[in-house]
């Protein structure tokens, strides 16, 4: 806990704000050239670019409807795009150095966008961790990654994106805590926490509804293990992959209103930045006493 807190203070230590700036200003470039490599025969040009590039959805109607079901963060490039990427590579036996190069400038090209960015990070450190055999619990390793990502770029205190990525991390740590064996109990575990943690982030930006939890649990899998994966495809290799994309965007495009019409958006006004902080804080101490109230002395392998 000492050293936590000294990496907390040491937090406040801003470094050059060259450093985001110039980062941001190749990242932009990065950027460019990846819509600039999309094919532009597509139907769902605003989709691709969302998903791939990370450009921001133009689409007004896609936009609100996204939002409407709560899939808007996973559609957006984010955290959860570098994940599903380094399972992928996994998977494929890719070297861990490959794996994290072509991470690490995916990050780039897709705007160098901070839930990317600590998603990156935190990759780069249970690798790190488990190398040198250090087994954290998630949510510490939560901790330090966001530290981390403070630490090299202070300007993102005020960055709600990092809030909401920081709050979604750890509710994907629930499972973990609660030491959950069977897959479908820890979705439901993982869905309903995600749903809990991004209560405040959301509040006031007419996207929280109970409703989000269902179509997370059904069509969030659509988007990651789908439409994602399609999309790249979509980019290398076009033609027989860029058509069963399109029908893929499309299809879901027209069901995506019809499950978005109950929904009411009701705008209100946001919690401050330091509520989220503390919102934040409060979570990660939760999570301490009760891995100490559920787990101190007994023995961890149940």
């Amino acid at each position: 806990m000492i050293f936590l807190f000294t990496l907390a203070l040491s937090v406040s230590i801003s470094l050059p704000s060259t450093l985001l700036r110039n980062i941001s200003a190749l990242s932009h470039k990065l950027q460019q050239s990846c819509l600039q490599n999309l094919p532009h025969e597509t139907e769902n040009h605003v989709s691709l670019a969302a998903l791939v590039c990370g450009e921001k959805i133009t689409d007004e109607n896609l936009k609100t409807n996204l939002s409407k079901t709560s899939l808007i963060h996973i559609f957006v490039v984010s955290g959860s795009h570098l994940i599903l990427l380094d399972q992928l590579l996994s998977i494929l036996r890719i070297p861990v150095f490959l794996r994290f190069l072509f991470l690490g400038g995916y990050s780039l090209a897709v705007g160098w966008q901070a839930p990317a960015v600590r998603a990156f990070l935190g990759l780069c450190l249970r690798e790190f961790f488990r190398r040198k055999k250090h087994f954290f619990p998630a949510d510490l390793v939560v901790l330090l990654t966001g530290l981390s990502v403070l630490f090299l770029f202070p300007a993102w205190w005020n960055s709600l994106s990092l809030q909401m990525s920081w709050c979604a991390a750890l509710a994907l740590g629930v499972p973990e805590l609660l030491r959950l064996r069977g897959s479908m109990a820890r979705i439901l575990a993982a869905q309903f926490s995600i749903f809990l943690f991004m209560s405040a982030p959301l509040w006031g930006l007419g996207s929280l509804h109970p409703l989000g939890l269902l179509y997370n649990l059904f069509l969030a899998p659509v988007v990651s293990y789908v439409l994602l994966p399609l999309s790249f495809l979509a980019v290398l290799f076009k033609g027989l992959c860029l058509t069963f994309f399109d029908k893929v965007m499309t299809s879901f495009t027209f069901v995506l209103p019809l499950l978005a019409e109950p929904v009411q958006i009701v705008r209100g006004s946001p919690p401050s930045v330091g509520f989220l902080w503390l919102w934040i804080l409060l979570w990660h101490l939760v999570f301490h006493f009760l891995r100490l109230h559920l787990w101190q002395g007994k023995d961890s392998t149940r």
